[in-house]
């Protein structure tokens, strides 16, 4: 029963008043019957969530994100599916990736709007739930705006409800204001949500308070506004001061024994250690947590090889050759990240056979390249490919540290203790010496988010709003030795900084206009 209903309630949000783009039948369901009480408002609240871990976002399209970059290409053809086209920046704005991912993210956002303008019509609800409620929608839907404006520059903001999407035509907003409604709904869920939710996996204060690090950060680089490094800093030394959180690093562990903690299921919702916000999926129940609908995100990043060898993932996430060598001599985090042809598949203590690289069922897995390991460890278990229980880490406390690190260098141009610890702590954890003040700018701190991090869809956000993708792209064809890795030959940093604006947008909206270095002009 209670499946029924969250299905119910999502269907009506999102059919009812939220997807600005297509025509809805004005006899649907409308939504004035849900929220007669808290149990539907939270249902409502819990549709909020799963905008984002449903449909094409952190369950599908998202993948894109990494193929973007000059970590991964899909194993497919660079015509089969949505977002194979971003590996080489051949898409336009028909493109269906570029056009799903903007949809959902609208859905997410006017799911949020619902929840905002209803919230009064619930009978008995207390202030201090109120505000719970309302902090978490509000968090959802900056994080939505905020992951709007890195991909397409200038959109449309709506704050209300939609009634008629078909005649909905709003011009877009440009970036700077996005940010400014970013900030606000960040700041909003940081004062109303509370330290610790009675339901873990809801947006607390720390989760706004990281998130809005990432926010000044990436607006000091996007925006041109040096000021908002020191208050990245401020939010960054806040969540690191406060002792909330720590990283898996047992001293009785190994190194690879400490990263395996990372990702392990068993550790799922520890909220006092790295997951600062991760998002959590509903299951088959309904209800809040784990189960069997999830995220097919870690399974599309797995290699497709060999059921016997429990190597039967989508295969969209085979890794650049140039890749082998970005991690140092040492770094546990290499062998733990990725699969090296020839390396042992070793189940519970069995030797299954070896990793290989020219045996994948992918028309597309070049034979010197490598393939994702780091999300395979909790998943080797399953013999065919699917969904994956695995909490997805919008944001782990070791991507605060280093954010911590470099708002520190670039709010002043030094680095300070405090800075330089946060950046060790990142690198012993992988069983690797301190580096000193010295040793640490600003492309030392981005490559240690790229070895951190590989993998978990930041990368790409670090190249643009840097604008090192140029750079960092020569390098991909420069350490191929088989002359297949010419994707990244494609990118015109002209335009492909950002995507352009989905045609299906702009045919719905007279009001909306092609950016101009996608429109010629």
């Amino acid at each position: 029963m209670k499946r029924i209903i969250l299905i119910l309630i999502v269907s009506v949000l999102t059919f009812s008043c939220t997807d600005m783009l297509e025509q809805i039948n004005p006899t649907g369901p409308t939504g004035d019957d849900f929220f007669a009480n808290e149990t539907e408002l939270n249902y409502a609240v819990i549709s909020v969530y799963a905008g984002l871990s449903s449909g094409n976002l952190y369950a599908g399209n998202f993948i894109g994100l990494e193929q973007l970059a000059d970590n991964i290409y899909t194993g497919s053809s660079l015509t089969d599916g949505s977002t194979a086209p971003w590996c080489n920046f051949s898409f336009d704005p028909s493109n269906s990736g570029v056009y799903n991912v903007y949809h959902d993210l609208y859905i997410a956002i006017n799911r949020a709007n619902i929840v905002i303008s209803k919230i009064e019509e619930v009978p008995d609800l207390s202030e201090q739930d109120k505000k719970n409620y309302l902090g978490q929608v509000h968090f959802i839907r900056g994080y939505s705006y905020f992951l709007l404006t890195l991909l397409y520059r200038d959109v449309p903001v709506i704050t209300e409800p939609v009634d008629d999407p078909a005649g909905t035509y709003i011009s877009k907003s440009t970036a700077p204001d996005i940010y400014d409604l970013v900030i606000s709904d960040l700041k909003f869920a940081e004062q109303n949500c509370p330290e610790i939710q009675g339901e873990k996996g809801r947006v607390t204060s720390w989760a706004a308070k990281g998130m809005l690090t990432k926010v000044y950060m990436f607006g000091a680089d996007e925006l041109g506004k040096p000021d908002w490094y020191s208050m990245a800093e401020e939010y960054a030394s806040e969540i690191v001061q406060s002792g909330k959180f720590s990283l898996y690093n047992d001293p009785e562990k190994t190194p690879t024994e400490n990263l395996l903690d990372i990702f392990d299921l068993a550790n799922e919702m520890n909220t006092d250690k790295e997951e600062v916000f991760y998002l959590q999926h509903y299951n088959n129940g309904g209800s809040w947590g784990n189960g069997d609908v999830a995220t097919n995100m870690p399974m599309q990043l797995n290699a497709r090889q060999n059921r016997n060898l429990r190597l039967w993932g989508y295969g969209f996430g085979y890794v650049y050759e140039s890749n082998a060598n970005i991690w140092e001599e040492g770094d546990a985090r290499k062998d733990y990240t990725l699969w090296f042809t020839g390396e042992d598949v070793i189940v519970d203590g069995e030797v299954l056979g070896q990793y290989d690289q020219t045996a994948q069922a992918r028309t597309n897995a070049k034979p010197n390249g490598m393939c994702l390991q780091k999300f395979w460890w909790q998943e080797n278990f399953k013999k065919v490919n699917g969904q994956s229980d695995l909490n997805w880490p919008i944001l782990r406390y070791a991507d605060v540290l280093l954010l911590h690190t470099e708002a520190d260098l670039m709010s002043d141009g030094t680095l300070s203790a405090a800075g330089l610890e946060s950046f060790n702590l990142v690198r012993n954890r992988a069983g690797l010496e301190s580096l000193t003040a010295e040793e640490v700018d600003r492309d030392r701190i981005l490559q240690e988010r790229h070895v951190e991090l590989f993998g978990e869809l930041h990368r790409w956000f670090d190249l643009m709003r840097t604008k090192t993708a140029e750079r960092e792209f020569a390098k991909v064809s420069a350490g191929d030795t088989d002359g297949d890795d010419t994707e990244k030959l494609g990118f015109n940093p002209t335009r492909n900084y950002k995507f352009p604006l989905p045609q299906r947008a702009l045919d719905r909206n007279p009001e909306l206009v092609q950016h101009p270095e996608w429109s010629g002009e």
